[in-house]
């Protein structure tokens, strides 16, 4: 009887075993870890700009509503002008709500309807952003904002992502040679962090020196000076080592 309960106990023992060693990846011990890091600057050739439509009346709903679909015919109107791709251009939906506003000075409730919207388009030439905000609010239209960027960012990040993992594997083999080993198969890539353009300017001066760059060398004005679109890529990537 103690015997069969050994040979009971022994085979569950050997069963578990199994199923953990089934449930446990055969990562190798001998393996190597190492980040590459990298990044690739474009010129800007675009702006992005965002306009946002936001439009009120004390009480009726419908007076708000008419005052927003005139507004978006002025807008489209400036876009015609200005020759913006319509595939470019993007918008949010319509929302049209009710607030109440507080008046701190005497305490009273104000009630509003209020629309809000935004229209997002890009300017294919910078130069011309500077006419587009005087078109901009001389159409009524206050609230807007602008980011540069460039056409090339999409496929760019492939390359920086590529560039990035040269740059681990030029890191693990100098690991490897000064440890005596030499490198195996690649056994996993990652992509630790976003890869996000970045602005900034292709000159880092003081402020004197930036003036004096603007006023002698670019005309005076600030569009005249290079903007770059900076784009990182970090990559994780796990080396066997033989």
């Amino acid at each position: 009887m103690h015997k069969l309960s050994f040979i009971v106990l022994s085979l569950l023992s050997l069963s578990s075993a199994t199923a953990q060693l089934a449930q446990t990846p055969d990562l190798p011990t001998n393996r190597i870890v190492v980040l590459g890091d990298a990044e690739l600057e474009l010129p800007a050739d675009q702006v992005r700009v965002t306009v946002t439509l936001q439009y009120s009346d004390p009480t009726d709903a419908r007076k708000a509503f008419e005052a927003h679909q005139a507004a978006e015919k002025r807008l489209v109107k400036l876009l015609k002008e200005y020759q913006i791709d319509e595939k470019t251009i993007q918008y949010t939906l319509l929302q049209v709500q009710k607030n109440q506003n507080d008046i701190y000075q005497t305490g009273e409730r104000r009630t509003e309807i209020v629309t809000m919207q935004q229209v997002i388009f890009n300017l294919d030439k910078p130069d011309r952003y500077p006419a587009l905000q005087l078109a901009l609010i001389n159409a009524n239209f206050n609230r807007f904002a602008a980011t540069y960027h460039s056409t090339k960012e999409e496929q760019s990040k492939n390359l920086v992502l590529e560039k990035a993992v040269e740059v681990a594997r030029g890191k693990a083999v100098i690991l490897a040679k000064a440890a005596g080993r030499t490198l195996g198969a690649v056994l996993s890539v990652r992509d630790t962090e976003e890869t996000d353009p970045i602005l900034q300017g292709r000159f880092v001066l003081g402020a004197t020196a930036m003036a004096e760059r603007v006023q002698v060398g670019y005309g005076g004005s600030l569009l005249d000076i290079p903007q770059t679109i900076r784009i990182p890529a970090r990559v994780k990537v796990t080396y066997e080592l033989k």
